[in-house]
């Protein structure tokens, strides 16, 4: 009679990896639904930060370009009046009237970025404060759920453990077949009876077949649907108080 013991242990063990594992992608789920409005902002947020460089960058031209005009001007002031050459005079006023004509219009431009980046500077403040609560807000629900993964994370370690010793006490043709699935990436080679279905596949076996196992618990199938190995596992029979 076959040794069963490995199978239900490595079978016990895959099971609960999976569990584990599966869980542990639902609270990453849950954990990135509660950062969706919070990245949102922090994103919206960058985006604003981005913007406002670009027009203090683009400021920095203006001003230079606006304090060479004002050079200019200034020193045109000084030469035009005192210009006796008729044809000079008008070239000269002529490039004073230019240069205040750009030196207004530098100016309108650096106004207009002026607001602007009052408010961007504005909506930034604000972000920060809505940014703040839903950091608060985000740790609140999130904290736990991160807790419970790393839990779940450390579990999956523990059990992983001595999973190698187990896959290598199964009997050889199964270690064959479970090292072959594996490397097919089929999870849960090895799995239970579990309500007249196969725990792996989830589909119902025949009757006979569950009947075989429960009057023979020593003994293994065959899934006919996935083609995993099959065990059943005895209830654990609750021991009774003393009268």
């Amino acid at each position: 009679m076959p040794d069963i013991q490995p199978l239900l242990e490595l079978a016990v063990s895959d099971r609960d990896i999976t569990l584990l594992k599966n869980a542990c992608v639902k609270l990453d789920t849950m954990i990135k639904s509660c950062r969706e409005e919070l990245d949102q902002r922090l994103q919206e947020k960058e985006m604003k930060m981005e913007e406002l460089k670009q027009i203090e960058e683009a400021r920095k031209e203006i001003q230079f370009k606006f304090d060479l005009q004002d050079q200019l001007i200034g020193k045109l002031e000084t030469q035009v009046p005192n210009i006796r050459n008729q044809k000079e005079y008008v070239a000269s006023k002529k490039q004073l009237e230019e240069a205040r004509k750009g030196r207004g219009q530098s100016e309108e431009m650096l106004l207009e970025m002026d607001i602007k980046m009052e408010e961007l500077n504005t909506i930034l403040e604000n972000l920060a404060k809505v940014i703040t609560d839903l950091e608060s807000s985000y740790h609140d629900v999130a904290d736990p759920l991160i807790e419970n993964k790393e839990e779940n994370q450390t579990k999956i370690s523990e059990i992983s453990t001595n999973h190698s010793d187990l896959v290598d006490s199964l009997p050889k043709p199964i270690k064959r077949f479970y090292d072959k699935c594996i490397l097919n990436h089929m999870h849960q080679p090895i799995c239970f009876i579990l309500e007249k279905c196969c725990s792996g596949c989830n589909m119902m076996v025949q009757p006979q077949l569950v009947n075989e196992l429960m009057a023979n618990p020593s003994s293994y199938k065959t899934c006919p649907h996935c083609s995993r190995v099959l065990v059943y596992q005895p209830p654990v029979e609750e021991e009774s108080g003393a009268a």
